[in-house]
This record gives structure tokens, sequence and C-alpha cells, in this order.
């Protein structure tokens, strides 16, 4: 028997900005392409990023981490692997709008030979981290359950894309104001010093931004919760189930909580609850929080 008849259908590959659990990368044999992390004067500190950034903070001490996208060859790597058991792949990355993730993982296609350029797609999921994570989890159920072809997998992702949301709390803007990473960040960090006024976060085309803000904040989780059951009522009254992703700055205690608040909605199932990776939370900062969900 020829190694091309033992390989199995399509491979998933993904930028690590997915944060889905360990155990679900292992089922689902999803290949990670790492960013690059710069932790400057916190590499001695120990801990987890996290923890790093609070200790640096509590001293006085610069806490930012520098993330650079995956390179090319980081990409080209990944795909040359994941070919040797698969016929072809499906490589997920985070939103175009904030990473050169996604123009690596094109511009990767162009070095293989040519008769395998065409077994690879390459998805921008306009988004990150619950988002895609949910994204990829309805991807695999797409190669599980029906023998499509990779051209009409592709379709329908790219049409599913809108269909998954997500909203997000900082717990200090410091780390967020100073990556840069929201345009015209710096009149609105005061407002964390007015007594409950929290700016809400989602993704707008791609591209991370405020798309609201919260009164009477007192409780992270529980302000977020109410967040997600308003906007999601009206479908989950209509019958439609939500699937949701909590992901965390290490902050287990808050995603506890909403776990506890969506479990108690109608019509919600949560798929996932995990850290953010470095990429994402080491510009959030300790604390941050995320609900996402699929409303397909």
């Amino acid at each position: 028997m020829s190694q091309e008849t033992t390989k199995k259908h399509i491979g998933i590959i993904s930028d690590e900005t997915l944060d889905l659990p360990e155990e679900m990368i292992k089922h689902y044999d999803i290949t990670i392409v790492n960013y690059k992390v710069d932790y400057q004067d916190m590499a001695e500190i120990e801990g987890n990023v996290y923890q790093k950034m609070r200790y640096a903070e509590s001293k006085g001490l610069p806490s930012l981490v520098k993330t650079s996208q995956p390179s090319i060859n980081d990409y080209l790597k990944a795909y040359k692997e994941k070919l040797d058991s698969y016929e072809e792949i499906i490589c997920f990355t985070i939103s175009s709008k904030v990473s050169g993730s996604y123009n690596s993982a094109l511009q990767a296609i162009k070095f293989l030979q040519s008769d395998l350029q065409n077994k690879i797609t390459v998805v921008d999921s306009e988004g990150g981290t619950g988002e895609l994570g949910l994204l990829i989890l309805r991807a695999t159920k797409m190669i599980e359950e029906a023998k499509l072809k990779l051209s009409e997998i592709n379709q329908r992702l790219l049409n599913e894309v809108k269909n998954i949301k997500l909203i997000a709390f900082y717990d200090k803007a410091k780390w967020l104001e100073t990556s840069g990473r929201i345009p015209k960040f710096i009149p609105m960090a005061g407002m964390e010093k007015l007594t409950g006024i929290k700016p809400l976060l989602g993704l707008r085309d791609g591209k991370l931004t405020f798309i609201g803000i919260k009164r009477n904040v007192k409780d992270l989780a529980e302000s977020l919760s109410e967040e997600f059951e308003m906007r999601t009522r009206k479908l989950r009254d209509d019958g439609k189930k939500m699937i949701v992703a909590i992901t965390h700055a290490d902050n287990d205690e808050s995603a506890s909580k909403i776990k506890q608040f969506i479990e108690k909605m109608p019509n919600t199932e949560i798929a996932f609850i995990s850290q953010l990776c470095i990429a994402i939370g080491g510009h959030s900062g300790p604390g941050a929080i995320t609900i996402s969900w699929d409303e397909n």
C-alpha cells in the first residue's frame, strides 16, 4: 500500500491564538504555529506571563511583553510536516487586521513545490482567541461529518465567520494603552478611574475596538455575563443554541463565575474554558476576560 493512500483527509494548522484547551488540540491533531515572545525585563521572573507582569508592576519595573508574528519559514515547516500525514490542510490565523500571521501563512504556500500548493487553504478568522477556537471546532465537525472538498469547507467557513462573536473586558487599561493595539486608546484610559465605568471591547470588521460602555461595573464576570445575556436573548428565545467559549488572562475566578452565569441561561452550551495565549494576553494584560459565542 502506498504512503499516499494511508493519509488522512484534511488536517488543521492554526497559529497559537486559537486558545483551545490542550486536550482538544491533541484530540483533533491540530498543529500549532507559535508567535515569538520577548519578555524583555521580565525574562528572569518566575511564573507564567501574567504572574511575571503582575510581579514586575508591583516592583515598579517595566511589565510589557513584545510579540512578533510567526515567520514564513514557521508555516512552511508546519505545512511540510502536516502533508506527511494529511492529503490537504486548512490553516487558520488570527484576524489579518491585527497581525501579519495570515500573510505569513499565505506567503509560505509559494515556497512549496507546485503540486502541493493547491492542497492548502488559509482562513482569515477575522477574530482570535475563543472566536478562532469555535471556528476551528466547527471545521472539525465539517471534516468528520461530511466528506466535503477542501474548497467547499473553506467557503462554508468564510460564510460562518460573521456568526461568531466576542466581547471582552480588560482589568487595567495600562497594558492595552501602552501596547498601542487600540487606536486612540489614551482618552478612554481615564475611564477606569471613574467609579463603575468600563469600556466594552469587541471585534468589528476584524479589528479590536470599543463596542460600548458598561456603567456601574463592580464585578467583571457579572457585567460581561449580563452583556452576553442581553446580546443573545432574542436568538435564544427563538430556540437558537449558543455555543460558548470563555478565555481569560490568569483570571480563573471570573471565568468560573461566567461559567455559572451562562449555565443558568437557556439554550447555551459551553464548549471550552481556557487561558489567553501570550500573543493576545500579553497585550491585554493580566485579568482580561472574554466571552465568544457561535450563533450558527
